[in-house]
This record gives C-alpha cells, sequence and structure tokens, in this order.
C-alpha cells in the first residue's frame, strides 16, 4: 500500500509553485507566447478570443484550487501537492484502454481522432458513474454536511470508483458519442471492449495502493497480504476486534459476546476478558504530532464499549499491520488482464458485431461474483449474503447472455474488416 506516490514541492529556490507562483507565471508566459504565435500567422481576432476562457480556468485551477488541496503538517505548513497512487494508476489505465483502441482503429481504419474523442468522453462517463454509483453506496459515510459534504463525495484522487457504475456511465457516453459521429454501437463497443479491460487492470493496481477493495483475512496457505494502521482494511479489523485479538461467539463483529481474548493482545491489555459483553467499538480521531508524516493517516483512539465502562486503546498500544488478507486486488488486476488478452484474440473472429462485447461482459460478470467471496470490504444486501456488486454481477450475466442469444439469431453483419 502505498497511497501517497510522492510531493509535487510547495516552493522551489524559496519562491511558490501554486498560487501567485512559479507556475502561474510561467502559464501567463506561454500565453502570450501563444498570442504571439497566433498574430504571427494572421489568426483572427476572434478566434484567439475564443481560447482565452481555457487559459483563464487553467489559471484559476493554478491560483485558487491546487493551493486549496496542498497538503499540510500538523502546524498548517504547506508541504506541496500530494500525488495519489490510486489517480495515477487510474490515469494510466485510461491512457492505455485508449492507446490499444487507437492501435486496434487504425487495423479496421477508424481514425485515430475519433477513437481518441471516443476514449475520453467514455472516460468521463465512466468516471462520473463510477463515483455517483461509489457516492449513493457509501454516502452515510462522507463528512461534512451540504456543499462541503458533496465536496468530500467527489474526492476522486482519494479512491471510491464503482465498476458497475463506471461500465454504466462510459456505455451511455459511448453510445450518445456513436450517435454523433454515426458509429454502429456493436461494433465500437466490441473495439473498446479490450481497452476498458486493460485500464480495469491498472484500476485495480491502484485500489491495492489506496487500501480500498480488499480481501477478508486470510487463514489458509495461500498469497495474503497485510496492511499498515490507518489503512481501510486495518480500520475495519479494528471495529470487528480481530485486530485487537477479540473473537466474538456468535457473530464476527460487535455487539456479541467474547468468546476468546489472544493473550498480550492489544484487547488483553486493555481488560477484556472471554465472556464480557461488547456493546460495540468506536474510532476516533486522535491529534497528530507536528512531527508526524503528513502523508500517513491520523492515528486513532479505540473505544470498546462494556457494559457500564468504557476500554481506551491508544494506536501506540495496538500493532502496526493487519492480520494478513486476501490479496483480491492482485486478483482483480490479474483477472481483467487475462480477459483483456482473450478479448483482444476474440475481436476478429465472432461472425455479427457485438459478440466479443458481450462475451466480456459475460466473462467479467462471473468472475467478479466469484472474487467477491475473498473480499469483505461490503456486506450483503437483501436479506442475503450476496453483496450489491454480486447483484449487480448476476443481472449483467443475465443481460450479456439474452445479448448473445438475440445476436446469433441476427443476420451475420460486421461492419469493420478485424485483422
Amino acid at each position: 500500500m502505498r497511497s501517497t506516490l510522492f510531493y509535487v514541492p510547495h516552493e522551489i529556490a524559496g519562491f511558490p509553485l501554486f498560487g501567485v507562483g512559479l507556475l502561474l507565471g510561467c502559464l501567463v508566459l506561454a500565453c502570450l507566447a501563444w498570442i504571439a504565435w497566433r498574430l504571427a500567422t494572421k489568426t483572427p481576432i476572434a478566434e484567439l478570443l475564443s481560447a482565452l476562457p481555457v487559459w483563464c480556468v487553467a489559471a484559476a485551477i493554478i491560483a485558487f484550487v491546487l493551493p486549496s488541496i496542498e497538503q499540510v503538517t500538523g502546524t498548517g505548513e504547506p508541504i506541496g501537492l500530494p500525488i495519489r497512487g490510486y489517480g495515477v494508476m487510474v490515469l494510466l489505465g485510461f491512457l492505455s484502454g485508449i492507446a490499444i483502441s487507437v492501435y486496434r482503429g487504425r487495423q479496421i481504419g477508424l481514425p485515430d481522432d475519433t477513437v481518441i474523442g471516443l476514449g475520453f468522453l467514455m472516460m468521463l462517463g465512466g468516471v462520473l458513474g463510477a463515483r455517483i454509483f461509489y457516492v449513493v453506496q457509501k454516502w452515510q459515510e462522507f463528512e461534512g454536511e451540504g456543499l462541503a459534504k458533496l465536496a468530500e463525495a467527489f474526492k476522486l484522487t482519494e479512491g471510491g470508483l464503482v465498476i458497475y457504475g463506471g461500465v454504466i456511465g462510459g456505455l451511455v457516453a459511448g453510445a450518445f458519442y456513436c450517435y454523433r459521429h454515426r458509429l454502429y454501437v456493436p461494433a465500437v463497443a466490441d473495439l473498446v471492449a479490450p481497452g476498458f479491460l486493460l485500464g480495469l487492470s491498472f484500476g485495480r493496481v491502484g485500489c491495492l495502493l489506496h487500501g480500498c477493495c480488499f480481501g477478508g483475512i486470510c487463514t489458509a496457505d495461500l498469497p495474503r497480504i497485510p496492511f499498515p494502521q490507518g489503512s481501510g482494511p486495518y480500520q475495519m479489523q479494528l471495529l470487528d476486534g480481530s485486530v485487537l485479538g477479540i473473537e466474538f461467539a456468535q457473530t464476527r463483529h460487535p455487539p456479541g459476546r467474547v468468546d476468546h481474548v489472544a493473550t498480550d493482545s492489544a484487547a488483553a491489555q486493555a481488560g477484556v476478558k472471554a465472556g464480557d459483553w461488547v456493546d460495540g467499538i468506536l474510532l476516533s480521531e486522535m491529534e497528530p504530532t507536528p512531527e508526524r508524516d503528513p502523508a500517513l493517516p491520523p492515528p486513532l483512539m479505540t473505544q470498546i464499549e462494556l457494559p457500564g465502562k468504557h476500554l481506551r486503546i491508544a494506536s501506540e498500544a495496538t500493532p502496526d499491520w493487519s492480520l494478513p488478507l486476501h490479496p483480491t486486488q492482485i486478483y482483480a488486476s490479474l483477472n481483467a488482464l487475462l480477459l483483456c488478452l482473450l478479448i483482444w484474440h476474440l475481436q476478429p473472429l465472432p461472425s455479427r458485431d457485438g459478440v466479443a462485447f458481450c462475451i466480456a461482459i459475460l466473462l467479467y460478470a462471473l468472475s467478479r461474483f466469484l472474487l467477491e467471496w475473498v473480499r469483505s470490504d461490503e456486506a450483503g444486501q437483501l436479506g442475503t449474503s450476496l453483496t450489491i456488486s454480486q447483484w449487480v454481477s448476476l443481472a449483467t450475466a443475465c443481460l450479456a447472455t439474452v445479448g448473445l442469444i438475440l445476436l446469433f439469431r441476427s443476420p451475420r453483419k460486421r461492419v469493420f474488416v478485424w485483422r
């Protein structure tokens, strides 16, 4: 796990980089050079003026937005702009997906501009759909009220994209683009399927770096991975007591009666004993020390609620790492990569457009359904043990199967010559 890869420094040679600083100065110089070049090539004034809003938006982002998202120390001193591992991997996924789609598009005679335009519109639609799906699922977990809560909900660099929402958003955006440019939707769907899967493979690596989409506790002799204090998996194990050394008798998390407390564990040292009834476990942020690395999450105080008393455990008394988990992010990344290779080689074979895309969706839905069994970051829905992603996987697999049946009953047709 490495949520923050590095920092773009706050200042260079004593001069601030963001706000009214070096970056804004470079942008102004670039704008003046561009205007001079356009005037030298006799560009109409109206065309120059039409481009000025773009420069103004860029200047506003540098002057006002970037300073507001800089990381600060415990004393409020800015240290730089954090580059998040999740955001970088999602970006690499988008670019690589578009790149292989452009390569395949050249083979079938589609202009690069058409494929790139399609890719970026689907990217925007996919990100919007994926984030909306995530926000709907996790709305109660976001902090703040009103606009502050809404702003918190759309911090994309902090992780939190749900793939099925991304598929829906991307498909809607792609269908709109095809309608505007008079492209045959099933043929274009075949074209973009491997790129989507490759992008997903990179995105799952981002999940690993951020510490989301994690698996359940792994006790078998299988690949496993622990996560550090403050990460999502670690916090979940604090809340269910497992990393504290607590095992409950008839439930996996409180409220419940303690069946066993590990010797010398944090819970044992705090005074929890077998037979105790635990009403709940609460977490609260502690004030970080000024010298603490700002890239690290704030330390947590754990409070175990017993009848008539509260036991507090500081972060220093808890283990540095979580119990080992199934590396589901790695499994999901490899799964998407293998599906990408499969669909890439399958693209030229069917005699009907849309078949490769439906097979990609069907296989992904089935594999995602199975992968959910080793994940533990989502609860069951509709009174069952099936997560919302498993329910969506079942529905998606059914739709893909129906699509394949309809396609094979339709006349043979391929718009492009696939090689």
